[in-house]
């Protein structure tokens, strides 16, 4: 195998480019692509602790303030008093949010197209399970 390619540095480069493609996608909604972190995982578990949502994604305190009140700023979400903590706070997606959701499903859907463009059926299908075959590798090289 040519020694020169290096998978890390590819997909970065992949990275990279859909990052700037899903900012550049999401200007005209005012938000970023970080703060589609958030509302995936809201999504998921609506209602979440503000500190235990900022800890489930891996963000710093800070990092999940700033985004949240950008979201709440934009009408993405809400937060409520901890009924139990009156300290805490609650963080709910809104409808706003959840129609977000649904246009960065397809933006996501476009970008895998453009990324795709050229390839056949069933080369897609073989790209995409060398992906997560070497997910799987490096998963299990982490836990060593």
């Amino acid at each position: 195998m040519n020694n020169q390619v290096s998978i890390g540095r590819l997909a970065s480069i992949i990275f990279r480019s859909s990052q700037v493609h899903m900012n550049n996608e999401l200007k005209k909604y005012n938000i970023g692509i970080g703060q589609i972190y958030f509302l995936k995982k809201l999504r998921d578990k609506d209602g979440m602790n503000q500190e235990h949502l900022a800890e489930s994604l891996n963000f710093s305190k800070a990092t999940s303030t700033r985004a949240i009140k950008k979201l709440e700023l934009e009408g993405y979400i809400i937060r409520k008093k901890d009924n139990i903590d009156k300290r805490a706070y609650n963080v709910f997606i809104t409808k706003k949010g959840k129609k977000l959701m649904n246009i960065f499903r397809n933006i996501s859907s476009d970008w895998t197209d453009i990324l795709l463009t050229g390839f056949k059926e069933n080369e897609k299908e073989l790209f995409i399970n060398f992906l997560k075959k070497t997910i799987e590798n490096a998963s299990a090289n982490k836990e060593k």
